[in-house]
């Protein structure tokens, strides 16, 4: 089974592993509250081996989420596959990608 790994260290929220539809449906909701806790966290994707468009859905939920909880989110390291789907789905410029 296909499965998202995250760790909140030091406002650095690390995701790993898959985001497909069948991973981030398995993601609690309960965590969110506690990922947002701070004023700003960014959002390293570095280690997203997989990723399909409930994937790039979850992350435009995280900035929701985000806003509610009135945390500032970034995101980084966005792997090559997960550029080429923002561009096809044409949401290019609508996540805040910070740049190393």
């Amino acid at each position: 089974m296909s499965k998202a790994n995250i760790v909140l260290n030091h406002g650095t929220l690390a995701v790993s592993g898959q985001l497909s539809r069948h991973s981030v449906a398995h993601i609690k909701n309960s965590e969110y509250v506690n990922w947002f806790a701070h004023g700003a966290i960014n959002v390293d994707l570095s280690k997203v081996s997989k990723a399909d468009t409930a994937g790039l859905a979850w992350l435009f939920y995280l900035l929701e989420q985000a806003a509610h909880h009135s945390c500032q989110l970034s995101f980084s390291n966005i792997p090559e596959k997960l550029t080429k789907l923002i561009t096809l789905s044409g949401v290019d410029g609508l996540l805040p990608i910070k740049c190393d």
